[in-house]
């Protein structure tokens, strides 16, 4: 699970939404303060900003970090904000106690941690100034550190070389990122890591040469132990595998930051990890447990250092046995699988009562805390949120679905978790059950029928809302004859979700929305719309509106899936042509330089939208724009080269196969066949990155879910249209293996563009080779009602990670929507569907 999300997971119970909107409730009361004569007051998302209107500040330069707790946050505020109006220096800070706590939580981004000021001196002697008055100010007041940062002094400020004004550039692989000026005039991209790392051109400043100097001098000295590998990591520190210096045996460092990784309770990584300590030492000599063997600290930082257990996390062995990913999963697999997993999940049984025995809550239970050893025991091996029965509080951190409802207390608390952990073995869909009050025991009764379960294994009893959830479920077992109620419940909770009123998004997304871009076609307004124009419902005009409104007031850059190119090919679908065209002028002013080939946010989706535009403007100029960039992702991708150049991330978004499709489209308007042999150039690198897996299909790396995004549902569908113009026996073979992928019975999420909708869209195709039978798609839409939910009585679905739902095109209901209309209307399942015209 990726427990980024967990931050868009507070502001609502239903959707994912900024954090800045249930943080910013209550600010801190210097957050809504006029500016002073002669200063500028900014808001910048989560940010408040002030600074002295007649002094410029230059365009990158050193800047002054202060980190905070949460409970001296008020006072350190209020000491840097007099500092700073009274000096003349700009600065900005966290608007709220919120985020004082977000930006220091457990899963908070480490490259932003502890920072809740940041000062923008104007120049060396300012900074000088600064480091001089706030260091005696704040008297060393504590906080937590901030990766990447260079301390100064023993006090919370931490020194970064940075950008002061907005100022982006591309990666390697497009992606529009911060960026730092070099002294050529180049923009380059601004990198932030864990520890400090100055650019090698930057200058130091005399106050700071010392400093500079001296990082990361003496960080290992000392240090008793050698680190083999990184087991896990967060902002609240680490787990490591490593071996004393010395030599002996391998032993497991878990690391804990101070102040840092705050839960909800607001307790720190270092106050968990001493209460693992203590739970350890009152659970030794339990096979369950591994042996405390010590502690120490190192640069503030605190380590236990506990035995080594060998063996397999649970998530890993349950992800080389579950059989319902594979293509085909017989009845002897599964038959076999149901009775390795029910002795497993008996001996993580023994191990909790075992613990219970010694009068020890755990707190918490997840796959990733099990270890299980070859003789089929298990072994817990994180104790952070245990503690004795008697003095339990119920945990401040949880993953969905494992966590215990609120009001549990004691033993019960691992009950919860057992239970779920039982129902992740067999149907791993756990996170859904926190959305809906009846979705667990529906899960469940799929999870027996499935694999046969003993009765009364898993709880199916009635829940409130069963008959809701039943009534949404039930869409989906009806077929072709059943699909224009089916569609009518989509559209219904896709329209009942927008929210016009919001400047910020239209329909409730993937947190990708405030991240990257909330219009686009892939996470914002602009997929949506078109998603319901596409399967034929009428779209309000009152939200293109907004659509057209937010294109005028924002900053736009360029792409496809994600940018404005996108939003301009919408527009032009909805029937406002006039505020597409203007939008590409907007677009084609500027060049993208540095964008990468792909077809999401590079220079493929680009060609795509030009060559769109000069077929129905008629506009030569365009289809020349088209053809150069073709002409520059061909180059980039350096095909046809003895050495060429693959893309990082394989697949239709971001990999190489979004320039075959815009070299096959570009054929279709020319008719140069040396285009087709450049598609099939690009084509063949994706193709390279696909081995045979365990079940004979083809798939990225071998083990990367066939999805439509970065796996081979993508590349088989640009290999499909490439087939239509050049038939090739050797080609077509792959593609049927590819599409072979796209035919297990499990899915881990709904999604187009990396779930279930996706690959129904891949097999709704007329098949190059062998057809999968009927009876797959079928399967496969009769296997969406496992992530259906009710909203306001009609279908919907949970978005990446299934821990809110999503109503956007990539990761959501209108991506469902489309996907079912391919398979049902034979219309594309999403803007530029390789198998369309």
């Amino acid at each position: 699970m990726d427990m980024r999300y967990e931050a868009y997971t507070y502001a609502d119970p239903v959707f994912y939404d900024s954090p800045v909107q249930w943080a910013a409730r209550d600010e801190f009361p210097a957050a809504a303060g006029a500016a002073p004569d002669g200063w500028v007051r900014g808001l910048r998302e989560a940010w408040v900003g002030y600074r002295p209107g007649a002094v410029p500040l230059p365009e990158q330069g050193w800047r002054i970090h202060v980190s905070a707790c949460p409970e001296n946050a008020p006072r350190i505020l209020e000491v840097v904000r007099a500092y700073c109006f009274g000096h003349g220096v700009a600065f900005e800070f966290l608007r709220s106690p919120a985020l004082v706590r977000l930006q220091n939580a457990e899963y908070a981004p480490r490259d932003s941690s502890g920072t809740f000021l940041t000062l923008y001196p104007a120049d060396d002697a300012q900074l000088e100034r600064c480091l001089g008055g706030l260091d005696e100010a704040l008297a060393g007041a504590p906080g937590p550190g901030i990766p990447g940062g260079l301390r100064w002094r023993r006090g919370p400020l931490y020194l970064r070389y940075g950008a002061f004004a907005e100022q982006w550039c591309r990666t390697g692989e497009g992606e529009v990122v911060a960026a730092l000026r070099e002294p050529s005039g180049v923009l380059r991209p601004e990198v932030r890591r864990a520890a400090f790392d100055l650019p090698e051109w930057a200058p130091v400043p005399a106050v700071l040469a010392g400093a500079v100097a001296g990082a990361g001098l003496g960080s290992v000295d000392g240090f008793p132990f050698t680190v083999e590998r990184v087991l896990h990591v967060s902002n609240g520190g680490g787990s490591y595998l490593a071996r004393p210096v010395g030599g002996g045996e391998r032993v497991v460092l878990k690391e804990g930051r101070p102040f840092a990784g705050l839960d909800r309770r607001g307790e720190d990584a270092v106050r968990r990890l001493a209460r693992e300590q203590r739970a350890l030492e009152a659970l030794a000599g339990l096979d369950a447990v591994p042996a405390v063997l010590g502690e120490l600290t190192a640069r503030g930082h605190r380590f236990l250092v506990r035995e080594y257990v060998a063996g397999e996390g649970l998530h890993r062995w349950f992800g080389r046995r579950f059989p319902l990913v594979r293509a085909e999963a017989d009845e002897v697999a599964v038959a076999a699988y149901r009775e390795e997993a029910l002795a497993v999940l008996d001996a993580v049984e023994r191990a909790l009562r075992a613990v219970h025995g010694r009068g020890i809550v755990l707190g918490g239970l997840h796959p990733r805390d099990v270890v299980v050893r070859e003789d089929g025991s298990a072994v817990f091996v994180d104790f952070e949120l245990a503690s004795p029965v008697g003095e339990f509080v119920h945990p401040g951190v949880g993953e969905a679905g494992f966590a215990a409802p609120a009001g549990v207390a004691g033993f019960e608390v691992d009950e919860c978790a057992l239970r779920a952990l039982r129902m992740w073995a067999f149907l791993p869909l756990v996170p859904l059950t926190a959305l809906h009050p009846a979705k667990g025991a529906a899960l469940a009764r799929s999870a027996r029928k499935r694999f046969e379960l003993p009765i009364g294994y898993l709880p199916e009893g009635g829940s409130r809302g069963e008959a809701q959830l039943a009534a949404v479920e039930s869409l989906f077992g009806d077929g072709r004859e059943g699909w224009p109620r089916l569609r009518n419940g989509l559209v219904a909770a896709i329209a009942g979700s927008a929210t016009p009123e919001r400047a910020d998004r239209l329909f409730p997304g993937d947190p990708a929305q405030f991240t990257h871009d909330a219009l686009g076609l892939s996470y914002g307004a602009a997929g949506v719309l078109w998603a319901l124009h596409s399967v034929g419902a009428g779209v309000d005009p009152r939200q293109v509106r907004w659509l057209v409104d937010a294109v005028e007031r924002r900053p736009c850059r360029p792409g496809l899936f994600v940018g404005a190119h996108g939003v301009a090919w919408a527009l032009d679908r909805l029937g406002r042509r006039g505020s597409a065209l203007e939008l590409l002028r907007r677009l084609e002013r500027d060049d993208e330089p540095g964008a990468g080939p792909g077809l999401s946010a590079g220079l493929a989706g680009i060609g795509l939208a030009r060559l769109h535009f000069a077929r129905v403007t008629g506009d030569r100029a365009l289809l020349a724009a088209a053809v150069d960039s073709a002409d520059r992702a061909v180059a980039a991708l350096r095909l046809g080269e003895p050495a060429p150049a693959p893309t990082a991330r394989p697949g239709l978004l971001h990999g190489a196969s979004g320039t075959a499709l815009l070299l096959v489209r570009l054929f279709e308007e020319c008719a140069d066949p040396a285009l087709l042999d450049l598609a099939r150039a690009a084509l063949d690198q994706d193709l390279a990155r696909c081995v045979v897996a365990e079940d004979g299909t083809l798939r990225v790396d071998g083990r990367t879910p066939a999805c439509l995004e970065s796996g081979s549902a993508g590349i088989a569908a640009v290999a499909h249209a490439l087939l239509r113009h050049r038939p090739d026996s050797v080609l077509a073979e792959r593609v049927g293996r590819l599409r072979a992928a796209a035919e297990p019975e499990f899915v881990a999420q709904p999604g187009l563009f990396n779930g279930r909708a996706g690959l129904l869209a891949l097999l709704a195709l007329d098949p190059s080779g062998p057809a999968p039978d009927d009876e797959v798609i079928d399967r496969h839409v009769r296997r969406l009602a496992w992530h259906v939910l009710p909203r306001q009585g009609q279908p919907a679905f949970p978005g990446e990670q299934l821990m809110r739902l999503s109503m956007d095109l990539a990761t959501g209901t209108a991506g469902v929507l489309t996907a079912l209309a391919s398979v049902y209307d034979g219309s594309a399942p999403m803007p530029f569907w390789p198998a369309g015209n």
